[in-house]
């Protein structure tokens, strides 16, 4: 599914623009290292500030049979998913060393790159999601303490299911789906996006200083039972 990105950052800019802040967004395909380092570059030129924060949450998923899933629509998960967080994490890791600032970068994860899901299909993106994971210690024990350049501490959120333009159209295709999913945690429901955001502030603020190479799971207790 394509979400029009005008329509979407329409409220957001308004609210900008009634606190006396300018919102700009800059398109770039996550998977070509040369139109990430472009954008990248491109946002650190025209801010007014050195970089100081990343949140990374491009991604894409798809349903199939492990023994039929095509190797096209594997890799390009994987491109996405994967390769397109890393470029972007790299991009600004080198602006913000470049800058000699300090930072934070939020990788956005999944709770599906720690379990299986239940009632879908989904092997390629709970692998990538669980390379991210991965990706966000790695990141962070390279850029914690260099010796050289300022502390990048790196770290992730894995959202439980939430309700979102892209997810609802597979719960509403899958007969039961979204009773099997809300009963498999603690709170009886699906998420919703605002229910995301203070953890993403959290690790972008300050009051996460001593936070790197962690794992923050909204998953409404669904990994605990």
């Amino acid at each position: 599914m394509t979400i029009n990105a005008d329509t979407a950052i329409d409220p957001l800019t308004k609210l900008a623009t009634s606190a006396g802040r300018v919102l700009e967004y800059i398109t770039c395909d996550v998977t070509s290292p040369t139109s990430v380092a472009a954008a990248m570059e491109q946002a650190a030129r025209t801010s007014p500030h050195p970089i100081r924060g990343l949140v990374t949450c491009a991604g894409i998923s798809g349903r199939e049979h492990a023994t039929s899933y095509s190797h096209d629509a594997f890799k390009r998960i994987l491109d996405v998913n994967v390769t397109g967080t890393f470029l972007c994490a790299q991009a600004i890791g080198r602006i913000m060393h470049d800058q000699h600032t300090p930072g934070s970068i939020v990788l956005i994860a999944s709770m599906s790159g720690t379990v299986a899901n239940k009632g879908v299909e989904t092997v390629a993106y709970n692998s990538s999601k669980a390379a991210v994971l991965q990706m966000a210690r790695n990141l962070a024990a390279e850029w914690g303490n260099d010796g050289t350049h300022p502390t990048i501490r790196v770290n992730t959120v894995s959202p439980g299911y939430i309700q979102t333009p892209i997810t609802m159209p597979t719960v509403e295709a899958v007969p039961g789906l979204k009773e099997l999913w809300e009963g498999g945690n603690m709170l009886g429901r699906l998420s919703e996006v605002h229910e995301h955001l203070s953890g993403i502030v959290y690790l972008l603020a300050d009051g996460s200083s001593y936070v790197t190479g962690a794992d923050i799971r909204a998953d409404g207790g669904h990994c605990a039972w």
